[in-house]
């Protein structure tokens, strides 16, 4: 151990001396206590009832674990910051300002940050600040025009008409943002995407002015194109088809790939779609296109707004030849590139004289500014967030050393540690030593080590993700404890979930069950077999009535003299060996029932003293190292404490029983005065025929010879003293 001057306090429990937390200067000498009497050295900070918040505040890398040195160094902090660090030992939900350690410079920053939080929260009048204060962020923040978030709102604007109507310009055209202060808002990235979009699109919207081919039939372009494209397709499909039908005349059936009757009944039909499908104007070979005379009927609306857009205002006539159409798909080029050009975002929507007027560099670096001083803000805001720490930790620092630097509240009664993640009920009893795992098959490896009874548990819950929990019984038996057995299980929150057995464990759970267990298991073998014989039996018969076969043997086979005379030896055996049996235990007289213990106690002693041998070895370190902790110290389960946390259902203080069932089981005294006349009889004939009533005849008769000739020579002794 380290030189320190401070005392400690000790108490031993689970096999090991461990620290007990008992003041706050134990907290602030954390660092000079050795490390090898922690009792943990790490701890992954998922499968813990200590508020996840605080876990994560511990956790300064964020690898999701807490480590020693992590927590001493929030000791350190957390001490130096409070006037009186006994306080730490009530793990109070709220911490009073009082106490903030203005002393130093970053203890008084706290005091004042803890003041603002309170006035903007409307209790500026209180001394108490809690956790529950910071559940909800936009309650502190709500009426702050700036936070250090790098948003800012509409209450950042201020006064400032220009501005604000700015701002709502850029936050119509962006994704709104939430601001600690729960209203909406934009961001840097806005700014700067919105004042780059109403560039880009101002300066395609100038284009045509710089540009006159673009716009080259003025306000009547957009019209004319629409036209134009309309028809785009189905013309340069003529001007193909009349080339093929220039070169060869014959094929104009093929090209119209219909008869003239065909065509008729798809115009009478008003078959669109077929006559769609046919060139729009009648073919020739001229390679002119005349929009007079021809015009397929199904094309006749678009082929009038190409004549009235375009060949009447273009040309002048309503027919086209190859160059002319050339023409008139490069009069068009530059207006379609303008076209494909135009810019796709949100900025679209604002009337191109309004983002005329506001897209101007003044504006933006007026948002710019706004954005500046809300970052200025950062290291008020990161002092809330201090302040949310001293808070937390002033709750639960005390209960996590509890449960690391010693395992104080799991061996203290009425204290739950953190890694007790609910309570178990199953088969009559209360399992609360139950944690949370994410890995069954790696963790019940290492759990495995602990000699414990282990049940894993599938846990299910209407909107909830399923868990799984390892429970270990520690008082009660197994008897009824089997897979898919059913419970309910109650996690710390109070949240009910049906838990279900999935994997056991088997260990030893008291000596009462490890001396009933031979019993148990000659008697559960021998169900089975009889069971599997009857099973099988039953198999047979069927097999045999299904198939016709006699179920009676139709001709008894010979047995072999030698086998007759084994069975006769090996009957022979049996019998002699347990008649000496009998013949050693009723030969006890007086001293038959210390036998009969003795033959219990030979069966059963066996199994009880390995169930001590790993009863006195059940841990919990390897239950805990299965969930990546880093157990240091010894954490033994014995079976006092065992009965504590597995409670075994028992009837109430005052509660009445009658012992008159409803429903009681038939009588079996008779069959048991029955089984021991026919044990009687049986132990007698033995006896008669071992000689045993003949034996003590015989010593009867010995002894009243022995009398009968002594008496004589007592009379002769009288006689020959009578004779002087």
């Amino acid at each position: 151990m380290k030189n320190t001057s401070h005392k400690w306090h000790f108490f031993r429990a689970g096999g090991s001396n461990q620290v007990k937390i008992c003041s706050g200067k134990d907290i602030e000498n954390i660092d000079k206590l050795d490390a090898k009497l922690w009792s943990a050295l790490s701890c992954p900070t998922s499968g813990l009832t200590l508020d996840a918040k605080t876990l994560s505040l511990i956790d300064s890398d964020s690898d999701g674990r807490i480590r020693r040195e992590e927590i001493i160094s929030v000791c350190k902090w957390t001490c130096a910051n409070l006037k009186n660090s006994d306080f730490l030992l009530k793990g109070s939900e709220s911490l009073s300002i009082d106490n903030i350690n203005t002393a130093t410079s970053e203890g008084e920053v706290l005091y004042n940050s803890a003041k603002e939080i309170l006035s903007n929260l409307g209790k500026a009048n209180s001394n108490e600040i809690s956790v529950a204060d910071f559940s909800d962020e936009s309650k502190i923040f709500a009426s702050t025009p700036f936070n250090a978030d790098g948003i800012i709102t509409a209450l950042s604007c201020g006064d400032n008409q220009q501005v604000k109507e700015t701002f709502d310009i850029v936050l119509s055209c962006s994704d709104a943002k939430n601001d600690r202060s729960g209203l909406d808002g934009i961001d840097i990235n806005d700014v700067e995407k919105f004042f780059a979009d109403a560039s880009v699109y101002l300066a395609w919207e100038k284009s045509p002015s710089e540009n006159s081919d673009i716009l080259f039939m003025g306000a009547d372009t957009q019209n004319a194109f629409n036209a134009f494209v309309a028809v785009e397709d189905k013309i340069n499909d003529w001007f193909a088809r009349s080339q093929v039908l220039a070169y060869n005349k014959d094929v104009s059936v093929v090209m119209l790939a219909q008869t003239d009757d065909q065509l008729v009944k798809a115009y009478v039909d008003m078959n669109t779609e077929e006559l769609r499908k046919l060139p729009i104007v009648k073919l020739n070979s001229t390679l002119v296109v005349d929009f007079s005379d021809g015009v397929n009927p199904a094309w006749s609306s678009e082929c009038n707004a190409f004549k009235t857009f375009v060949l009447e205002k273009i040309l002048g006539t309503t027919q086209v030849s190859y160059a002319q159409w050339k023409d008139i798909i490069a009069k068009f080029t530059p207006f379609r590139a303008w076209q494909t050009s135009k810019p796709n975002s949100k900025v679209l929507q604002i009337e191109v004289a309004k983002l005329e007027e506001v897209a101007v560099d003044s504006n933006k670096q007026a948002l710019l500014d706004l954005l500046s001083k809300d970052r200025e803000l950062k290291t008020k805001v990161d002092n809330f967030a201090l302040v949310e720490k001293l808070v937390h930790f002033s709750r639960d620092l005390c209960k996590l050393l509890k449960n690391f630097v010693s395992f104080q509240d799991f061996y203290s009664k009425g204290q739950e540690a953190i890694f007790q993640y609910g309570k178990l009920f199953i088969d009559g009893r209360m399992c609360e030593l139950c944690t949370k795992v994410d890995n069954v098959a790696n963790h019940s490896k290492m759990a495995t080590l602990g000699y414990g009874y282990l049940i894993y548990c599938q846990c299910k819950r209407k909107g909830a993700a399923d868990i799984t929990i390892a429970t270990m019984i520690t008082a009660g038996d197994c008897d009824n404890l089997i897979v898919g057995r059913n419970g309910i299980f109650y996690d710390y929150q109070g949240n009910e979930w049906d838990a279900s057995i999935t994997k056991i464990v088997d260990n030893p759970i008291g000596i009462s069950q490890a001396f009933f267990s031979p019993y148990k298991r000659v008697i559960k073998w021998a169900s089975e077999q009889v069971s599997k014989q009857a099973v099988d039996a039953d198999k047979n018969v069927v097999s045999n009535l299904t198939t016709g076969k006699s179920t009676v043997a139709t001709k008894d086979k010979k047995m072999d003299i030698g086998t007759v005379a084994a069975l006769g030896v090996a009957v022979g055996g049996i019998t002699t060996a347990f008649g000496m049996i009998l013949d050693a235990i009723f030969g006890l007289g007086y001293w038959l029932p210390l036998g009969v213990l003795g033959i219990v106690l030979a069966i059963s002693l066996p199994s009880m003293f390995i169930a001590w041998l790993k009863l006195r070895m059940r841990n919990l370190a390897p239950l805990l190292d299965g969930n990546g902790w880093a157990i240091n110290c010894k954490a033994c389960v014995n079976m006092t404490f065992g009965d504590h946390l597995t409670r075994v259902a028992s009837l109430p203080k005052g509660a009445k029983l009658s012992r008159v069932e409803e429903f009681p089981n038939k009588s079996i005294l008779k069959h048991i005065i029955a089984l021991l006349f026919i044990i009687a009889v049986g132990v007698g004939s033995y006896l008669y025929c071992t000689g045993f009533f003949d034996k003590n005849e015989n010593s009867k008769n010995q002894t009243v010879v022995q009398k009968a000739t002594l008496a004589p020579k007592a009379e002769c002794n009288v006689e020959k003293t009578k004779a002087p």
